[in-house]
């Protein structure tokens, strides 16, 4: 599959999930691969591809609390043919750590 097609399918698929889509952008190195994000009101999701080995790694950080993002998950799996993928959620703490700056 070509970079182009990859990324449209992509930011479709993040589109149609209901995420907020508020920029992005599309980086093709040479010889081999390409980086895509997509910037969310909700925070961002990018893609990073290395056509050379059939792999891609996709990263997607959401404020959207409560919201299911396996449909999402899934409609990116397919619409890219990925015969097999990895999945690791990691929730993020909102707690806020306060550091007082050192006097030198």
């Amino acid at each position: 599959m070509d970079s182009e097609r990859a990324y449209n399918l992509f930011a479709n698929a993040v589109r149609s999930s209901g995420l907020t889509v508020v920029d992005e952008g599309f980086y093709k190195f040479n010889p081999h691969g390409f980086t895509c994000f997509l910037l969310l009101s909700e925070s961002h999701a990018s893609l990073h591809a290395w056509p050379e080995y059939g792999y891609c790694a996709i990263d997607l950080f959401t404020c959207a609390i409560g919201k299911d993002l396996l449909p999402l998950i899934k409609n990116i799996k397919d619409a890219l043919g990925a015969d097999n993928f990895t999945l690791r959620k990691l929730d993020r703490d909102a707690e806020i750590e306060t550091r007082m700056p050192i006097a030198v």
